[in-house]
């Protein structure tokens, strides 16, 4: 079972405490360890030299060994032990209260390597000594001291820290527990605020007390993931309401007028006229729902375009022919106009499609006796695509929605004679979008309008597959 991050922090923040004290403790101890030999190893020196200074002065009166045995008393009766030898390795005096050490094998070969002239300490049992030679070694002193103050010394220092370490321990994981529970408080208030969001409340938002330390930002990100969220849910909605909008109109006008045209009998060019608007409006559904289906499918990305070579001249060549026919029963001059070779890489159908779009567009809302024009030329590393007409141009207050779906400028989200989806300009934006390019309002008034498409040379990685 997975613990909470709180435990899991506390535990290695004890665990990082406990190693980081035992490596100090493990330090102070070989520290005052190697001081306290190193204090009783410059006892054990002083004594011998101050044994030695104390025998020059006292030969000078009374040479021999009367003057090392005169000397001794003092030592003898110091602290330690203090012994004598002359060659070879003969006891002259020493501490009345101490076994004699050169029974010691270890002692002996010692004071044998002394009166070589070899100076030694050594650590036994229980004591530490020095044997050193004077009197041009014609003497050895010998020179002990207990170790019991030493050991006394770390015997204490352990059980310091065999009472501190795990004390220091126990109040470090009650603050680490207390400071993680402090600093995971956001979180936890985070999962609250998170856990409270719906469909029906999208529009909240998680708290954020600090948005400059991590937490903050991790919040800040949160609540922009949500606003995207927000608005791809309200643009679906937006969308469901205006797509159950749009399809009661030719649903109600199909039903109505099979219901009238079968009320009683008709004759033959009666029936052909009943057929031929239900026959319309199953075209404009057909079409809408196409449409739908497209701009669905490119907010959930899951539209599979194609990634071929074309040649983009051609491809809006094509398309204003197709549009020629229409044009003309308007009466409308539709004329087109490219300079070259334009070869790029994308979705020659979805192109092509974007280019109807803009020309249905620009034919719907030009007088008859009006002019409509499709312009294509490089531009650097740019493709310009420009549809412009000489219609009565967008009003002033409509021009930042025109590209909202069933947005119409002339009629705001409602059907007009003319038909459409009023979803022809988004259908154009996502395609120009979906190339890595972009499509524009240029310029719309009373002379007429102007959209310009830019697209990029060589193509580009197409979004949404």
């Amino acid at each position: 079972m997975t613990q909470p991050i709180r435990i899991r922090l506390t535990l290695w923040y004890v665990f990082m405490l406990a190693l980081t004290l035992l490596l100090f403790a493990a330090g102070l101890y070989a520290f005052v360890a190697r001081e306290e030999r190193r204090s009783t190893n410059a006892m054990l020196r002083e004594r011998a030299g101050s044994f030695e200074r104390a025998y020059a002065g006292e030969a000078r009166e009374e040479p021999g060994e009367a003057a090392v045995v005169e000397v001794a008393k003092d030592f003898v009766a110091g602290e330690g032990s203090v012994f004598i030898y002359r060659r070879p390795a003969i006891l002259v005096t020493g501490s009345k209260a101490a076994r004699d050490p050169a029974s010691i094998p270890a002692v002996h070969a010692a004071i044998a390597a002394a009166f070589a002239g070899q100076s030694r300490l050594l650590s036994l049992d229980a004591e530490r000594s020095i044997v050193t030679p004077f009197a041009d070694r014609h003497y050895v002193f010998v020179g002990a001291q207990s170790l019991e103050r030493e050991r006394a010394v770390l015997r204490r220092l352990r059980t310091g820290m065999a009472i501190a370490i795990p004390a220091a321990l126990i109040v470090a994981a009650l603050v680490g527990y207390l400071l993680a529970l402090r600093s995971l408080a956001p979180v936890a208030r985070m999962t609250e605020d998170a856990s409270r969001i719906e469909a029906e409340n999208l529009s909240h938002r998680i708290a954020v007390a600090h948005p400059s330390d991590e937490l903050g930002r991790l919040g800040t990100v949160l609540n922009a993931l949500l606003e995207r969220l927000e608005r791809s849910f309200q643009q679906q909605k937006q969308l469901l309401a205006d797509t159950s909008h749009e399809l009661r109109t030719p649903i109600a006008i199909v039903r109505s007028e099979a219901e009238v045209t079968l009320s009683r009998e008709r004759s033959a060019e009666e029936y052909r006229q009943a057929l031929e608007i239900i026959g319309s409006e199953a075209t404009h559904l057909t079409h809408l729902i196409d449409s739908v289906l497209l701009l669905a499918r490119a907010d959930a990305r899951q539209n599979r375009t194609a990634r071929e070579a074309f040649s983009l001249n051609e491809v809006v060549e094509q398309s204003v022919f197709a549009m020629r026919t229409l044009a003309a029963t308007r009466g409308i001059d539709l004329t087109c106009g490219t300079n070259g070779p334009m070869p790029m890489r994308g979705d020659a159908e979805l192109i092509r499609r974007m280019a109807l779009n803009l020309l249905d567009n620009a034919i719907k809302f030009t007088n008859a006796g009006g002019r409509v024009r499709l312009d294509a030329r490089r531009a650097g590393s740019w493709y310009l695509v420009r549809v412009s007409d000489t219609g009565s141009g967008i009003p002033s207050e409509a021009q930042a929605y025109i590209f909202d779906r069933f947005y119409r400028a002339s009629r705001a989200r409602s059907r007009d004679a003319d038909g459409g989806t009023g979803l022809g300009l988004s259908i154009a934006r996502w395609i120009a979008e979906a190339h890595g390019g972009d499509i524009r309002l240029v310029r719309s008034d009373e002379e007429g309008t102007i959209f310009e498409v830019t697209l990029p040379v060589g193509g580009s990685e197409i979004n949404g597959q």
